[in-house]
């Protein structure tokens, strides 16, 4: 029997949904064959806003390499979510063992590895490509280049004083080190018409004027959520001022700053609603695809809220602004303090009360 094992639609495991629907017995005589010419394998785990923002390289890969390529992305379980129904990602693999095993039996044509600490890069070591871009994992225990276009980057993240001085967003440098060029190309990020239900039926949704107000920034970066007091003022400002009904973002980790808020907020006669924190994270998309416009920090929700194309206001207070692609829509607020605690991890009362209410108010 003939099979075609270099064509897109051949799983190797298991038989061909087009073999099935049209009753082959092989791949002989089928119609729907697809050689792949190439193909091309990404490894970028996490963080999930990177994972967003390294979506934009897709559609250019394909421009390079022809559209009849494969693309292989190698990615952690709690990003997996948002490359689904990706239409430019042939195949999703999950980080772990079974992966690990895979890509040292596996050729590539062409090899992106976007992550510059481990597991990413030890990951990368036992990749087998003709054409390899980005990080590996040297026997000194860091990371370095595949290639010279990756220099740069891997300075910028050696050197805080550099960063500075290069002021390039996040994709400036990824698409430099994939040899790619940049036209400031969107994220690839969209929701089916059933997952923008979900945030309808959650919020009731009437029609009304809605602003999301994300209060959450993961754990990493002890700075980069803005003051509670603060949200407090801001949420009394756009109740007295504006005609938005406001909506409160955030996961598990938020739902003591939300009864803080709330409860200190039925004094004053303001109404405001949630986000179910037990939500995954394209449910939670739904609820920023409701809103026309996000208050947000530098976290997931600024690109979520950017991959879906609405208007936001972002604040910056340990992370640059100038990282982040406004695409137009994004009205970005940095903190005075930043300069002093550029990339710093720890928790500072002076920096995360250093943008006012009203400047975001202003904006809004």
């Amino acid at each position: 029997m003939k099979w075609n094992r270099d064509c897109k639609s051949f799983p190797g495991i298991y038989a061909c949904e087009i073999m099935t629907a049209e009753d082959y017995e092989s791949c002989e005589n089928c119609p729907y064959y697809e050689k792949i010419t190439k193909k091309i394998l990404i490894i970028k785990i996490g963080a999930m806003g990177d994972v967003i923002r390294t979506t934009t390289i897709l559609p250019e890969l394909k421009k390079k390499y022809g559209n009849d390529t494969k693309i292989v992305w190698v990615v952690n379980q709690e990003s997996k979510d948002l490359l689904k129904n990706n239409m430019y990602i042939d195949q999703i693999l999950t980080y772990g063992n079974e992966t690990a095993l895979r890509l040292q039996q596996e050729k590539f044509d062409v090899f992106l590895s976007l992550e510059v600490a481990p597991p990413g890069t030890l990951l990368a070591n036992l990749v087998t490509a003709k054409e390899k871009y980005g990080l590996f994992f040297d026997s000194d225990g860091c990371p370095s280049a595949f290639n010279k276009e990756s220099i740069p980057y891997l300075n910028t993240v050696f050197s805080n004083k550099t960063n500075k001085k290069t002021k390039r967003t996040y994709q400036e440098a990824i698409f430099e080190i994939c040899k790619l060029k940049y036209n400031k190309q969107p994220y690839i990020l969209s929701l089916d018409e059933e997952e923008k239900d979900y945030a309808k039926k959650l919020l009731k949704h009437k029609g009304e004027k809605l602003i999301g107000i994300n209060i959450g920034a993961g754990g990493r970066w002890k700075s980069k959520s803005w003051h509670t007091s603060k949200i407090l003022e801001l949420i009394k400002l756009i109740s007295i001022k504006s005609r938005y009904n406001i909506v409160l973002l955030g996961g598990k980790q938020e739902d003591e700053i939300k009864k803080y808020l709330i409860k200190n907020l039925k004094n004053v006669n303001i109404n405001i609603l949630q986000n179910d924190s037990n939500n995954t994270v394209r449910e939670f998309m739904s609820v920023i695809d409701l809103c026309e416009v996000i208050i947000t920090n530098d976290s997931l929700a600024l690109h979520l809220a950017i991959g879906l194309n609405k208007k936001t206001i972002a604040l910056f207070f340990c992370t640059p602004g100038w990282q982040v692609e406004s695409y137009n829509i994004v009205k970005k607020i940095e903190s005075p303090l930043l300069e002093k605690y550029f990339m710093d991890d720890q928790y500072h009362e002076d920096l995360v009360n250093s943008i006012s209410a009203e400047q975001v108010f202003k904006e809004i």
